[in-house]
């Protein structure tokens, strides 16, 4: 599992926000929630630490970041979210968090090298 981080902010939560989890922007400016769609405005990774509604968590926002899965994951997968924030295998039009850096399976912890963008139709 790689984990080489460029840029960390600090976002307030909205909810509970699990570590090494998918996050996207919450509801209110300069705060994240946990992702649990493939067409949330992904953000990054969050660390480690489990955080809950109202403090502060951090995310990783470019770089190598450690995520969990949650399914079969090949090395180069376009990744996605699914409806707990576990990164998934990107499909056609996704929203996509980035591209897999090691195969893995249903919550294992991975590696994810950040680019976010759109799956191409």
């Amino acid at each position: 599992m790689t984990q080489i981080q460029g840029l960390i902010v600090g976002y307030s939560t909205e909810g509970e926000v699990k570590g090494c989890h998918v996050v996207c922007h919450g509801e209110a400016v300069g705060s994240v929630k946990q992702a649990t769609a493939t067409t949330d405005k992904l953000l990054g990774v969050s660390t480690r630490v489990t955080t809950n509604a109202t403090e502060h968590t951090d995310v990783v926002r470019s770089g190598l970041a450690v995520v969990t899965y949650g399914g079969t994951i090949k090395r180069g997968d376009p990744l996605t979210t699914d409806a707990q924030g576990r990164a998934v295998k990107a499909t056609s039009g996704n929203i996509i968090l980035g591209f897999a850096e090691e195969d893995g399976e249903t919550d294992e912890v991975g590696s994810v090298f950040l680019m976010p963008g759109i799956s191409a139709a």
